[in-house]
Formats: C-alpha cells, sequence, structure tokens
C-alpha cells in the first residue's frame, strides 16, 4: 500500500509529477481462496506480500536438509550400523514434522525443525532396504526392492488424497507423521544386518542374529557358520567415508555411472511431477493418478530386470522413455492430439519410475557392504541436489516453447543409455563384501551377457 495522508485518485498516483510515496504492508488483512486448502502454513501465519520469501526459504531449508542428511547417514549406515541410523532417523522425521506444527508462529525454530525433519527421510527409507537386501537370497533381491518401492508408492498415492480430506496442513502433517512412530516402540523385532555385523568384526552379535533368523524360518545354521564369520572378519577394512567409494578404477567407475545415472533419473521425476502444478483440474487427483502409475512400473520393472537382467531392462527403458518424448515432441502443440500428449506424459512416468526402481537395485548390489549405504546416499544426494533444476527445466516450456523441456529431457535419457551400459550385471549375484571384492566384480563379465540363471550362470542373450 501506499503511505498517503490525504485521500487521492488512482489516477493521481500514476501522475505524481516526480513525487514518490511510501510503500507500508497491507493494514487490513487478506482473503484467501480456500477452493482446496483450508489452512495452509502461508494462510495461517500470512507469509504473503513482504514474507512471501518465507515459503521459498521454507523449502530450499528443507532441500538443504535431504541434502546434508544423505551425506551424514549415509556414512553412519556404514560406520555405526543400520539399525541405530534408522532408529535415529526415525526419530528426528517425527520429531521435527511435530515440532513444525506448533512452531509456525516462531519461523526460525520451525525452519530448524523444517530442516531436522527433511534429515532423515531418505535415510529412513535406505536404512532397512540395505538391511532387507542383506539377508535376502539373490534371486529375491528384485522381489523385496520391489515391495519396498510399492510401499512408497502407496505412501505418495495416499498423501494427497489426505490432504484433499483434511485441508488442514496441521492435521495433514500429524496424520502423515505420527504413524511412523509406532517402529520407535519395536525396535527388538528390528534386527542389525548380520552382513555389516561380520564386516565389522561382531561376530557374536551376528551368530545371535543368524540364530534368530534361523529360528522363525524353522532351520538351523551350518556347524561351520562360525568358522566363516571369522574369515569375513578377518578381512575387515579401514572405512574412510566417501573417498573408500574411490578407492579403485572399477568402484570410482561404477559410482560415477551409478550417480549420474540417479541424476537423470531423479531430475526428470521431480520435472514430471513439479508438472502437475500445470495441469487444470483438482491438484490432489492430479498428483494420485500421476503417482499411481508407479505401481505397473514397479511391477513391471521387477519382473523384466529378474528376466533380463538390471543393466539391459535399464537401457531399454531409456530407449522407450526416448520415444515416448520424440512422440511428444511431435504433437504437443496439436490440439486435436492432447489425449496423445497426456497418454505419453504418463508413460514417461511408468518409464522414469522403471529405471529408479532398478537404480535402488543396482546400489545395493553393486556397492560391497561396507560402503553399500554411503554409495547409495550419495547417489541420492546428488540426485535431490540437481532435482532443484526441474522448475527452471519447466519454466524454458512455459516462457519460451512448450517442446523445450521434453528435448532436454530426452538428451537426458540418452545419456542414461550411454552410462547404464557399462555398469556390471548384478542379477542372481553375490553381493560383495569388501572393497577388495568391488574392485574386481564384474570384471569376467562380457558385454552382451546378462546373468539370469539362479545358480550364477552366464546367459547369453544375443
Amino acid at each position: 500500500m501506499y503511505n498517503v495522508s490525504v485521500p487521492m485518485e488512482l489516477t493521481s498516483l500514476n501522475n505524481t509529477s516526480g513525487r514518490t510515496f511510501e510503500q507500508v504492508g497491507c493494514q487490513y488483512g487478506w482473503e484467501y481462496d480456500h477452493t482446496w486448502y483450508t489452512l495452509t502454513a502461508p494462510s495461517q501465519e500470512d507469509w504473503v506480500c513482504d514474507k512471501s520469501l518465507y515459503v521459498s526459504n521454507t523449502f530450499a531449508v528443507s532441500r538443504a536438509g535431504d541434502v546434508i542428511g544423505n551425506l551424514i547417514f549415509g556414512q553412519l549406515g556404514d560406520s555405526i550400523g543400520r539399525r541405530p541410523v534408522f532408529f535415529l532417523t526415525l526419530f528426528m522425521l517425527v520429531f521435527g514434522r511435530c515440532i513444525s506444527v506448533f512452531t509456525a508462529n516462531i519461523y526460525w525454530l520451525f525452519l530448524v525443525a523444517s530442516f531436522l525433519g527433511s534429515m532423515s527421510t531418505s535415510a529412513s527409507f535406505q536404512s532397512p532396504l540395505a538391511i532387507g537386501m542383506e539377508v535376502s537370497a539373490p534371486d529375491r533381491r528384485g522381489y523385496l526392492t520391489m515391495l519396498q518401492c510399492l510401499g512408497f508408492t502407496l505412501g505418495i498415492s495416499i498423501m494427497p488424497l489426505i490432504g484433499w480430506a483434511t485441508g488442514d496442513w496441521i492435521i495433514f502433517m500429524l496424520v502423515t507423521t505420527l504413524p511412523g512412530g509406532v517402529f520407535l516402540f519395536v525396535r527388538k523385532h528390528f534386527p542389525e544386518s548380520p552382513r555389516w555385523l561380520a564386516s565389522r568384526g561382531k561376530i557374536d552379535r551376528c551368530e545371535k542374529v543368524l540364530l534368530h533368523i534361523a529360528k522363525i524360518n524353522g532351520t538351523s545354521l551350518p556347524p561351520d557358520t562360525r568358522a566363516k564369520l571369522k574369515k569375513i572378519a578377518s578381512q575387515k577394512e579401514k572405512f574412510y567415508g566417501l573417498a573408500s567409494l574411490f578407492s579403485s578404477w572399477r568402484l570410482a567407475k561404477n559410482t560415477v555411472l551409478i550417480s549420474a545415472t540417479w541424476v537423470i533419473s531423479g531430475l526428470t521425476y521431480y520435472t514430471l511431477m513439479l508438472n502437475v502444478s500445470y495441469l487444470s483440474g483438482n491438484p490432489f487427483l492430479n498428483f494420485f493418478w500421476q503417482s499411481m502409475v508407479e505401481l505397473p512400473g514397479n511391477i513391471v520393472g521387477k519382473t523384466l530386470s529378474d528376466r533380463y537382467g538390471r543393466r539391459w531392462t535399464q537401457a531399454g527403458t531409456f530407449v522407450a522413455l526416448i520415444m515416448g518424448y520424440i512422440i511428444l515432441i511431435a504433437v504437443m502443440k496439436d490440439p486435436n492430439m492432447q489425449w496423445l500428449t497426456i497418454t505419453m506424459v504418463v508413460f514417461a512416468k511408468f518409464c522414469i519410475t522403471i529405471t529408479f526402481y532398478i537404480i535402488f537395485l543396482q546400489c545395493m548390489e553393486i556397492y560391497p557392504t561396507c560402503v553399500r549405504q554411503t554409495g547409495t546416499s550419495l547417489a541420492s544426494l546428488l540426485g535431490s541436489g540437481l532435482g532443484i533444476l526441474g522448475p527452471y527445466i519447466i519454466y524454458l516450456g512455459v516462457s519460451i516453447d512448450v517442446v523445450y523441456p521434453f528435448i532436454i529431457l530426452a538428451v537426458m535419457a540418452l545419456f542414461g543409455v550411454i552410462f547404464c551400459i557399462f555398469l556390471p550385471e548384478t542379477l542372481n549375484q553375490q553381493l560383495p563384501e569388501t572393497l577388495a571384492d568391488a574392485e574386481t566384480f564384474g570384471c569376467d563379465q562380457k558385454f552382451w551377457q546378462t546373468y539370469c540363471n539362479k545358480k550364477d550362470k552366464v546367459a547369453n542373450i544375443i
């Protein structure tokens, strides 16, 4: 508002003959559009006008928390164990998000709570997946990863429905946060990874966990179990955090390729999801349908990667993604082909779901036990960090040409094909345990081969 002491016509403000008027904040409050949202943090605390930057700051702090959390907790998972990191991050997630609900009126405290709640998001997903992969048979790892990805998809699909039903950000935050606290009370039923325990020389604890698993399965441990555990413990290596990922040429190459593929998939995923805001209609349903397409994507990804191998399934999916983008670029400006445009956007989301599923598998299967969570966190960190480019890619389509974002995504998918085909095949292979194992993992594989046999025999696909 202009700080004017006497009534003036609007035309007078536009013709002031060089005079300037002081601008002050709105004096009479604001009215908000409640079509879809009854109460949000910005509408509750009036983060508008001179406080509109508060919203952007909150988003930036949350992204920073995710990046820093990936960096810290990924390495902690490999140094102190998957189990304690899972419960630590779960507590921070519940605590941070709940505190943020009650501190929106104290903005700096709200930012701290948002930061804490965001730090643990990725690690709370990665730690249980690492444990599950490390206790599974080679032919069951794909199935286990599919289950966790399906759980994630169901979560993000139900989330907009909860938001639509409540319309209140406080109720929404509590309803989607408090159920996670239940797992804090079942710690004794959540085992540590026996592979990690063995790699750190904790033989007694490892044997105890294995005995518990054998009891649940109605079996018994082989007589030479302890001797094998001692042999594994004798190969214990020093842990240097992120530096360990570049301790050999082959491991460094795999780290770079996995991280690059994750960045491509992550940036594409974020760009497609952010594009929901530019669609007309109910924003909650738009988000819901885009999320639901991930359910068949994860199932198809598991089926194909278990049949044709991880890297060839991923390469084929990137090729299919490129073909979808070409069709999109050709028909986007034709109003009569709107149905095909929407179909291709959904198809692109379907394809990128498959690539994401396979990347999770490859991270867990290529990295050795001593740096498995560190490597996964590094790739996730880079993907999340560069995900901030997503809004700018969309902006190119809004401000310049609607096809520009899909041209960029098509070029990125082409690089995805190149990166993924030079990764080793991991289907039905034993997980590498040490850095020495990672240095030789896949070196005896031929380029045009995939490991499809449960007995680890090579089956040529050409």
